[in-house]
């Protein structure tokens, strides 16, 4: 390798070789042929082409032959064959006498009969007849070392490992625009001269006052940025922001859901669930045991919850059972989002009885909830929900389809299909379907329904109003967008970061 001061003088030396040839097809090559590491080349190219005086072309690659340690030394010495053949000229031997004379003997006599040389009688090892020993290895050792071997030969080599194929480098280099245009200015090296990368205030005020300009060092203005180490929003974040925003595009209100914990009273009986239903068990809720329950709730109205739920009214036959106030007092971790819907719509009636005007319009909510499921690739013990529903006078299933429809449609989903189904607080009620265009499967993405009489009227809301209601869960949209088999990739301790950090806002 050439000396340091050698290393300083190759940046004068490439730009000459430039001056006079036009270009360097391989730099890998120019640096074997100047005794000089290659990235010594690389870094010169590298710092010229900043300045604009080289042009770098793309990276190329080529395979280069180099002998090992043991094919130089049978390069120096000889091939084992041909040791062996020099043996063997003197009369038979057997294969100890010829380990015994040559200790590489083994590798002599596979070369040899793989060459069809040698003849093996009792043991004894002997040259046969017609043997003709050119000692193409050694042929083959000398064009690797000159660099005329092919690519054939130092696969063969190689097998004999006493050849390496190593993959390298290099790129075509040609001059740039602000390349010197004679060997004098070539020799003045107007690449080390130092142009400022920026300047200050008092530069500029300077440069304004005396009419001045100055020449700078480059800037690549299109170069990405240091990327900032900064967290993330997590992307059932990013999804629930789009939903959220569709809502308000279509007109709702976002309710308060401040409530992680409820009442059972507004979490089931408000929204005329009876107490006997199987998801108020602790199969299938979490039950708060400190504090275990609450008796602030409005009293009139609790009174109405109870004669709708045990005795009827409002022209409701009720469930007839013996209402418990216990059992409504106790305070769970709310199962659903419908909660804070009902609360919503108790405040409205309220309002109405108040005032004799009545707040229609459209409202939602997107939050978690919890709920005492058996955790698989689908569920998880907490979950988020959003919920929209629709106050007005007059309101029919038809305007509910329709709406649905239209809040689809903002997510890209148009093939809609409506079953019908059940729920405690809703009369009718649909689940909402759609059929995966790739797959063909049929899929529940929701549930809808109209909020019974039973539930509005105790709230004080009118005859004649009702209301359209829908929910989804978020996990599932988001498992559906984001392409993932489970819900553990993308909720809780299993998700990866680098998703989080890659995963983009989805355009719904």
């Amino acid at each position: 390798m050439t000396t340091t001061q050698n290393k300083e003088d190759m940046d004068l030396l490439l730009m000459m070789k430039l001056l006079g040839d036009g270009k360097i097809e391989n730099t890998f090559k120019y640096a074997k042929e100047n005794n000089v590491d290659p990235q010594v080349i690389v870094g010169i190219t590298n710092s010229l082409s900043n300045g604009s005086y080289v042009v770098t072309g793309p990276a190329k690659s080529f395979d280069e032959y180099e002998l090992t340690t043991e094919g130089q030394n049978y390069l120096k010495s000889g091939t084992p064959e041909s040791e062996v053949i020099k043996l063997l000229k003197d009369g038979p031997l057997t294969k100890n006498d010829l380990k015994a004379k040559y200790p590489a003997a083994d590798l002599g006599i596979k070369a040899a009969m793989n060459m069809k040389l040698l003849a093996i009688d009792k043991g004894q090892i002997s040259l046969k007849p017609d043997a003709v020993f050119t000692d193409p290895a050694l042929a083959d050792l000398k064009s690797v070392a000159d660099g005329t071997a092919d690519a054939k030969t130092a696969a063969a080599l190689k097998q004999r490992k006493l050849c390496a194929i190593k993959k390298r480098t290099y790129f075509e280099v040609q001059k740039g625009a602000n390349f010197p245009a004679t060997e004098e200015d070539v020799a003045a090296r107007p690449w080390k001269v130092k142009l400022p990368a920026d300047f200050n205030a008092e530069q500029m005020k300077e440069m304004w006052e005396k009419k001045q300009t100055i020449k700078m060092k480059p800037a690549n203005l299109a170069a990405a940025g240091k990327k900032a180490d900064m967290g993330n929003l997590h992307p059932l974040m990013k999804l629930r922001q789009e939903y959220r925003q569709i809502f308000l595009e279509l007109g709702f209100q976002e309710m308060n859901t401040a409530r992680f914990v409820d009442s059972s009273f507004w979490n089931f009986d408000t929204l005329f669930i009876p107490q006997q239903h199987p998801a108020r068990d602790v199969q299938d809720t979490f039950f708060v045991k400190d504090p275990e329950k609450t008796t602030q709730h409005p009293p009139e109205f609790v009174e109405l919850t109870r004669q709708v739920h045990s005795d009827g009214l409002f022209g409701s036959t009720g469930y007839k059972y013996q209402w418990s106030e216990d059992e409504t007092q106790r305070n769970v971790l709310r199962t659903h989002t419908t909660a804070i819907s009902s609360y919503t719509l108790y405040n409205i009636g309220q309002e109405y009885q108040r005032t004799g005007k009545l707040q229609t319009g459209a409202f939602f909510s997107i939050d978690r909830v919890f709920r005492n499921e058996q955790v698989d690739k689908t569920h998880l013990c907490e979950f988020h929900q959003m919920e929209g529903f629709v106050l007005d006078y007059g309101l029919s299933l038809s305007n509910m389809m329709a709406l649905l429809k239209a809040f689809f449609e903002r997510v890209g989903i148009t093939n809609l299909k409506f079953k019908p189904a059940y729920n405690p607080y809703t009369e009718p009620s649909m689940e909402i379907h759609t059929q995966d265009e790739k797959t063909g499967k049929i899929m529940e993405i929701g549930n809808s329904g109209m909020f019974r009489p039973e539930m509005l009227r105790p709230m004080g809301i009118p005859e004649g109003v009702t209301a359209i209601a829908w929910g989804l869960g978020l996990e599932r949209v988001a498992m559906r967008h984001y392409k993932l088999k489970s819900i553990h990739e993308l909720f809780g301790h299993k998700i990866s970061l680098p998703f989080v950090k890659s995963a983009g806002a989805p355009r719904v």
